[in-house]
């Protein structure tokens, strides 16, 4: 198109963009990202600006520049821009930088080449520090060639964001394509969450999904400790926006109070298990609030034929709910020859339920369940009235939507939890291990594994087996009393067990565990296996041999000999991995007994 037949506003944009492109006319500003867990700065998303008038905000910016095909041009002046600013940082701190790529651009032959370790390194950067964060200003084109350039980004060590999640092209065929490692919540989903069910459970699905596929949420947008709270409730670990500090020229780091409180957040959130933190937030319904006084036995009779779906509403002095009025219970009051009759004319304040179930916001789902079994039969089934901090009505749920929700997580936690022990399973403990690994400095992992539990099994019976599988268990389960706070359990599966322990793990407590398996494993042999030590066996061959009592083998690990941030199931494995070296003592001694990992795996 030449600029003849342009329209004059089309012809002056063009002219602005192509003096910003030559004249490298731009400049790049600094978002802090924020880790939750740790109070801390984890990066910066860089975002670019014009310095020529339209072109200062962002939108004008790249929107113009797609209308006028100028994608490449526009997104590489930025990109050196950005990477000249930071390149000119004295101090970066090993912060990762989250570049905005469009799919045309990011798709573009020259854009591989445009970030060769060899660029990156003239930056002062290395390919773990850089996200090429992809926006969804475009819809991708050709699948095969995009998933590809992912692919060889992957490989080259240089993850990938997906922008904007649950807006624009932002979805399944996205996060399909670029097999993400970070996964940015769009504002739209982070805006006032803490009032809406809906997108609190998106984003709880899209938290479990990323902990599935071992990617990270990162919420956009976020402007109040109120978002912040519910997004932490909820499982996002990341956050940037507003509330802790807007874009900037330099890199700024939020007020320390600021992050302060948002590990404490974070700290809160994981005081409980996944099931007792649940709220009954998100099944909040806002129904039908009417205000005292005024309203009529007649009123409110017409109010439930006029709406056949109304099944309930509160009533209200000021903004705190002082009745509720239901359609069966309304129904059962005025029925009969002359029970309408008899209330047409009184005020509905003569008709309400005035002693209602009433809890505050942020209460478990498991425990309003309980709460609401606990009613009399007229009340069982009613719903429940839900209010805030000062106790202002908020809205109800129903019996169903808390019914419904309990069983669910029953059969999550059953899901996730060893049907012998009842301890959580390999999901939990991999989730356990994961952020530790963030939240500490230093941590171990304890492997506890029964030596010849197979040959007892074959002795005494799977019956027994399990007895002693369960002794185990319990034995386990005290020792967590004598471990660092915030240390865990869980039940890997058959006569397997995994501690995970923030800092060091006193030498102390595996000797106590030890001797009361000893001790405590005697009601489980006869007298006389008990007391000889040993007991007769028979091998898979038909061969007699004499086999030593169980004994509990203990193999740490701790983080300071591992190469950094490893996978849980690896680090899993190398616990497990001692445990030859571990029953050769057990074996020798005669004992349950416990071994540290001397070796340096960072090697």
């Amino acid at each position: 198109m030449g600029l003849a037949v342009m329209a004059p506003d089309v012809a002056r944009e063009w002219d602005v963009l192509v003096e910003t492109i030559e004249e490298g006319a731009v400049y790049s500003v600094f978002q802090p990202i924020v880790d939750v867990g740790a109070g801390s700065v984890w990066g910066y998303e860089v975002l670019s600006r014009g310095e020529i008038p339209p072109l200062e905000s962002p939108a004008a910016l790249f929107s113009i520049a797609a209308s006028c095909s100028l994608d490449w041009e526009t997104e590489e002046v930025c990109r050196e821009a950005a990477l000249a600013s930071i390149g000119a940082m004295k101090e970066k701190g090993g912060a990762r930088f989250f570049f905005n790529v469009s799919p045309s651009v990011f798709m573009d032959p020259r854009f591989i080449d445009a970030f060769t370790p060899e660029i990156l390194r003239k930056s002062g950067l290395s390919p773990e520090m850089i996200v090429l964060e992809i926006t969804e200003q475009s819809p991708v084109e050709d699948d095969r060639r995009f998933s590809e350039t992912a692919a060889r980004f992957r490989a080259a060590g240089i993850p990938l964001a997906l922008d904007d999640l649950g807006a624009g092209f932002s979805g399944l065929r996205m996060l399909i394509l670029s097999s993400p490692q970070y996964l940015k919540l769009d504002m739209t989903l982070v805006r006032d969450i803490q009032n809406d069910g809906y997108r609190r459970q998106l984003v709880r699905t899209l938290c479990d999904f990323a902990a599935q596929v071992d990617a990270r949420i990162v919420a956009e947008g976020v402007e109040t400790l109120e978002e912040l709270q519910c997004l932490v409730r909820l499982g996002v670990r990341y956050a940037q926006g507003y509330l802790f500090a807007a874009p900037a020229r330099t890199c700024v780091t939020p007020p320390g109070h600021l992050l302060e409180t948002a590990k404490v957040l974070w700290a809160a959130s994981q005081g409980a298990s996944t099931d007792t933190l649940e709220s009954i937030d998100f099944l909040v319904r806002r129904c039908l609030a009417l205000p005292k006084g005024g309203m009529r036995g007649e009123d409110v009779h017409r109010l439930f034929r006029k709406d056949g779906n109304l099944d309930h509403f509160v009533v209200l002095d000021g903004a705190k709910p002082v009745g509720l009025v239901t359609r069966e219970g309304f129904s059962a009051r005025t029925g009969g020859a002359f029970g309408y009759h008899l209330h047409e004319k009184r005020p509905v304040e003569s008709l309400v339920q005035s002693s209602f179930l009433s809890v505050p916001e942020g209460c478990a789902v498991t425990e309003l369940a309980s709460l609401a079994m606990e009613r009399s039969r007229d009340t069982l089934y009613d719903p429940v009235v839900v209010v805030d901090e000062e106790g202002a009505f908020v809205g109800t749920v129903t019996m169903k939507q808390i019914v419904t929700r309990a069983g669910v997580l029953e059969v999550e936690m059953a899901k996730n939890s060893n049907p012998l022990s009842g301890l959580p399973g390999n999901r939990q403990i991999e989730r356990w291990i994961k952020t530790i690994q963030e939240d500490e400095p230093l941590f171990s992992v304890v492997y506890a594994d029964l030596d010849r539990f197979k040959e007892f099994n074959d002795r005494y019976g799977f019956l027994r087996g399990d007895q002693l599988i369960r002794l185990t268990a319990e034995i386990l389960q005290r020792g967590l009393s004598l471990l660092p706070p915030r240390s865990r359990l869980g039940h890997v599966g058959g006569d397997d067990f995994v501690f995970v322990v923030p800092g060091e793990v006193p030498c102390e407590t595996l000797e106590t565990l030890c001797a009361a398996f000893d001790e405590e494993k005697r009601g489980l042999f006869s007298t006389e296996d008990f007391c000889r030590g040993c007991y007769e066996a028979e091998t898979r061959t038909g061969e007699h041999c004499t086999v030593p009592l169980v004994t509990l083998s203990l193999a740490v690990v701790e983080s300071r000999r591992l190469p950094g941030e490893v996978h849980p199931g690896l680090l899993v494995e190398v616990a497990a991995s001692l445990k030859k070296k571990v029953k050769q003592i057990t074996s020798r001694e005669g004992r349950s007994f416990y071994f540290f990992d001397r070796r340096d795996h960072g090697k």
